[in-house]
């Protein structure tokens, strides 16, 4: 089968209210249109157009959830779980007879979740962590906003510079860096630098949060149409400016640490953290299969995202899906086609579950999307 699908829009209070409705044509509703998800998620699942619940339609849970993402302001720096993490997460706080709806809750479910970030619009993020060396010079350049609270400062260079891995479990476990926060908002105004500037995002938002000092930890990548990021999991992260399309496991388990009225739990974060794989944090992008189909490199073992790019010049006849999927065009128009002779046309905004009963998919029109499929 292959029909329409459609969700509300998530007004998470970082979400943009302009993003979505500019660039894909989705109705506004007046609020932040953070997240809308396409997946049958119990947290939001999608509906069919002849309003069907995904989740009653197919009630196995997908293995991913792909969604629209605006961020019109920093997301939460956060880590997400591996399998065996969440699962431990989940159990113990079962235990502990937390509900599921408890805002002071980690762990929504017992899956991990890893996740690839597609750039819509050029979009800045924070992923991974910077090597020591480059940290070091950075926190050099704050030492004329925190005279009083130099030697903090000086302390926590020497840190950077001799056992950087220790940064992150340092400034959240250490009071006196919240003296630090304070005064550099205070002082810190006018810097043409990219970190200062960052820091004065973030203080305007979020107000003297030790996050800040994270941030500068962290690599800042500034994404271009069609690139992507991927976040395995234990991978800091914070989603800063920008319209992407995020492809993750079905999961909705996050563990934060800064730049969040919600709930923190700097224990698990750090638990979860992991150093060595957040060092490995790199601009990917899709590697071209066929004329107008690319695919972009696997970070799991149940899904894959292709891109497809279609014109009168170039169709994608007899295209076989290795699962179930979901297909979204954000430009143009795209006809989707199956072996059982069904049809629809996806235009920019607009998403489709589609079946691995039929054999063969072909695309046609004038437009890009994206296929989200299980494996």
């Amino acid at each position: 089968m292959i029909e329409k699908i459609e969700n509300q829009a998530r007004d998470y209070a970082w979400g943009s209210t302009t993003l979505m409705t500019e660039v894909l044509g989705l109705e506004s509703t007046g609020r932040p249109m953070a997240e809308v998800w396409f997946g049958n998620h119990a947290g939001s699942p999608a509906k069919t157009q002849s309003g069907l619940s995904l989740a009653a339609v197919r009630n196995a849970p997908l293995s991913f959830l792909l969604k629209y993402l605006a961020a019109a302001i920093p997301l939460s720096i956060q880590v997400h779980p591996s399998r065996v993490k969440a699962e431990q997460g989940f159990a113990r706080e079962d235990a502990a007879g937390l509900p599921v709806s408890d805002p002071n809750r980690s762990y929504k479910d017992a899956n991990p979740k890893s996740e690839s970030l597609v750039a819509i619009t050029e979009f800045e993020v924070l992923a991974g962590l910077r090597p020591g060396s480059e940290v070091v010079e950075i926190l050099k350049t704050l030492a004329p906003f925190v005279p009083e609270n130099a030697v903090t400062l000086e302390q926590l260079i020497a840190i950077a510079d001799t056992e950087p891995d220790a940064l992150f479990a340092e400034v959240l476990a250490g009071a006196q860096y919240q003296s630090l926060v304070t005064e550099l908002k205070k002082n810190l105004t006018g810097s043409k630098r990219p970190e200062h500037r960052l820091l004065e995002t973030i203080f305007e938002h979020f107000g003297a949060d030790k996050g800040a000092l994270l941030a500068l930890f962290m690599r800042h990548f500034t994404l271009q149409p069609g690139e992507a990021l991927t976040v395995p999991p234990g991978t800091p992260h914070s989603y800063l400016s920008g319209l992407g399309l995020e492809i993750q496991d079905n999961s909705d388990n996050v563990l934060r640490a800064g730049l969040t009225p919600k709930h923190v739990d700097v224990e698990e974060f750090l638990n979860v953290l992991d150093l060595e794989v957040a060092k490995q944090s790199e601009v990917v992008h899709s590697k071209q299969l066929l004329r107008g189909l690319s695919v972009y490199p696997a970070i799991s073992d149940d899904y894959c995202l292709h891109r497809v790019d279609v014109s009168g010049r170039n169709l994608l006849a007899d295209i076989s899906l290795p699962g179930d999927s979901i297909v979204v065009c954000i430009s143009g128009e795209i006809a989707v086609s199956n072996s059982l002779e069904e049809r629809v046309v996806l235009r920019r905004g607009e998403a489709a579950y589609a079946t691995a009963d039929a054999k063969f998919y072909s695309f046609s029109g004038s437009g890009t999307g994206y296929i989200a499929s299980e494996l």
